[in-house]
């Protein structure tokens, strides 16, 4: 996308992304139980430049290893996505937010079928950050400045795996284009006969780690373009290809 986003290399770039993100973010209160997820995603500056953080998980774990993500994990009993977020990236990287301004208004649903929160915030001046990384989870970490990922989007196509089961569980929880005024059967019957769908992928500047896919890339997707449909940036469709 060739947009005009001079604006977030300002000196009071982080000001106006607050103002533009902070009315559209919520703040999830509800107490969650251990089945829900919540990630934090980190703006920071580097090099006077905005940027987010992205961490890589080690390749000993037992899911999603070797992807890419933000600092995040499974909620303990009776926390909010807020609590879990900001423990999980101490707990990471050794690193406490400065500024939380909120939500994703809802959340991201995993493979695993669990509901995946998203707490947004700023860490500070990326040279200043005394990071501790845990070493059973994280391998490193890296930043993208946020101008790249405006401008890097690309797409890439799945093949579905899903389960009829899964699409059962599944159609209970999220929205999806199919499910305006029909009932859950039809519902289910349309979405599990999808055969193939396309994603937003950013790419890593890393060129040894994958690229950023997956939730960690719709969670990416869901924040720019609340920060910069001003701007003309387009959020990623779900086209899916029926068989």
């Amino acid at each position: 996308m060739n947009l005009n986003v001079s604006w977030i290399r300002s000196r009071n770039a982080l000001s106006l992304l607050r103002e533009r993100l902070t009315p559209k973010l919520v703040e999830h209160k509800q107490k969650l139980s251990r089945s829900s997820s919540a990630v934090f995603v980190p703006f920071c500056h580097r090099e006077d430049q905005l940027n987010l953080l992205f961490t890589k998980r080690t390749e000993t774990l037992n899911s999603h290893s070797g992807q890419i993500s933000f600092p995040g994990g499974r909620c303990e009993e009776g926390e909010t996505a807020r609590e879990t977020s900001i423990r999980e990236m101490e707990e990471e990287i050794g690193v406490s937010p400065s500024q939380v301004w909120g939500n994703l208004s809802r959340p991201v649903v995993s493979l695993k079928l669990q509901n995946v929160y998203a707490c947004v915030g700023y860490v500070g001046h990326f040279e200043d950050l005394k990071m501790k990384l845990s070493p059973n989870e994280v391998s490193h970490v890296f930043t993208v400045p946020v101008e790249d990922l405006v401008h890097s989007r690309f797409e890439k196509t799945y093949q579905n795996q899903r389960s009829r089961r899964q699409w059962e569980m599944l159609a209970d929880r999220v929205d999806s284009e199919f499910d305006d005024q029909q009932d859950r059967a039809e519902n289910i019957r349309r979405i599990s006969q999808i055969t193939e769908y396309t994603m937003p992928v950013f790419p890593s500047p890393i060129d040894t780690d994958p690229d950023i896919w997956g939730m960690t890339a719709v969670m990416t997707d869901r924040l720019l373009y609340t920060a910069f449909r001003i701007n003309g940036y387009k959020k990623h469709t779900f086209t899916p290809s029926v068989s």
